[in-house]
């Protein structure tokens, strides 16, 4: 079974690093994304806002990635097997949303120092959203994945799942852009803890709805 989830987490991760695969197309989307909104509110507003921004930019980022969540599995047959496996769907799931998250949220997470200092950030001003978006990447992640799975097969659906996680994703930035003090951490590490779960299942769940 251990075996069996860490090959599914290192294949996500190396078809995301591969030539069309996503990852640097979302490590760049990221960049463009915050530096616009950076230039937009300008030096000021963006010490104040240094979390929304941080979060928006990762946000819109992670929609890039959501096509090939499970689109590619789908469409190799992958997913037929992850179904013939005597593993639950769910851990293969939490899987793909482990190796998503390595692939597509830790290079965010490595620039986004770059970037503060870019921004001219103090380390205070810095700190807080970073240690935000640690706390909320994985429920993005996990929110993406339901999304990729709500949609596996139809056309356009790269459209369709921006409509379904962009209202999904609000709560997510309301507890990291707005909320001061413990409650934010406290909260968004309570959404990680629930979320990420549930979307296991509902995924999996949407999974074998899709291949009946």
């Amino acid at each position: 079974m251990n075996r069996i989830f860490w090959l599914v987490l290192q294949q996500t991760v190396n078809v995301a690093f591969r030539k069309g695969g996503g990852a640097f197309g979302t490590l760049a989307f990221y960049v463009i994304i915050f530096t616009l909104l950076t230039f937009a509110l300008g030096p000021e507003q963006i010490t104040l806002r240094a979390g929304a921004v941080f979060c928006i930019a990762l946000l819109l980022a992670n929609i890039t990635a959501l096509p090939l969540l499970f689109e590619r599995d789908h469409e190799d047959g992958t997913i037929e097997q992850f179904l013939l496996q005597p593993v639950l769907l769910e851990l293969l799931v939490l899987a793909k949303i482990c190796g998503q998250w390595v692939a597509s949220v830790v290079p965010l997470l490595v620039v986004s120092p770059l970037l503060a200092v870019m921004a001219n950030l103090s380390f205070e001003q810095a700190v807080r959203p970073l240690l935000m978006l640690v706390l909320a990447s994985p429920t993005v992640v996990a929110l993406g994945a339901v999304a990729a799975a709500l949609t596996l097969g139809s056309r356009r659906g790269g459209l369709l799942q921006a409509l379904v996680v962009m209202p999904l994703y609000i709560p997510v930035l309301i507890f990291a852009s707005t909320l001061e003090g413990e409650g934010a951490y406290y909260m968004l590490g309570g959404m990680l803890c629930a979320i990420v779960p549930l979307s296991c299942y509902i995924s999996a769940a949407l999974i074998r709805v899709s291949q009946d």
